[in-house]
């Protein structure tokens, strides 16, 4: 018998549910979520090991966590604060946009009323 070891993970809520709604199909147990995880998971695991192992699944490239970023901790910071709000900023840009292109409209209805 092979030696046996635990693994721990953080799954979505959703997954867990698809995982018990399996498990509760195959592997019925009187736990608190209706199945023996144990087996299930293993199942799950061996399938999908087997499954890129013969090609038949291919994973997507990970994505690329981290970027190029300075050696100097404050040039860090700066970097990465510019990075996360950038977005904020464009956003902001945009509602500005919008906002002076209606103030202009509004401006212009009311020169032909007073007119």
């Amino acid at each position: 018998m092979t030696e046996k070891k635990s693994v721990t993970f953080r799954c979505d809520a959703d997954l867990l549910e698809a995982i018990d709604k399996l498990g509760r199909e195959r592997y019925p147990a009187k736990t608190p979520h209706g199945c023996d995880r144990s087996k299930i998971l293993m199942e799950v695991l061996r399938l999908n090991i087997g499954a890129l192992s013969d090609g038949s699944v291919i994973l997507r490239e990970p994505a690329k966590v981290r970027q190029h970023l300075s050696d100097n901790l404050d040039e860090r910071i700066a970097e990465i604060i510019e990075r996360k709000t950038q977005p904020l900023l464009s956003e902001i840009a945009n509602i500005k946009a919008s906002q002076a292109s209606a103030i202009a409209q509004l401006r212009a209805e009311l020169g032909e009323l007073a007119a």
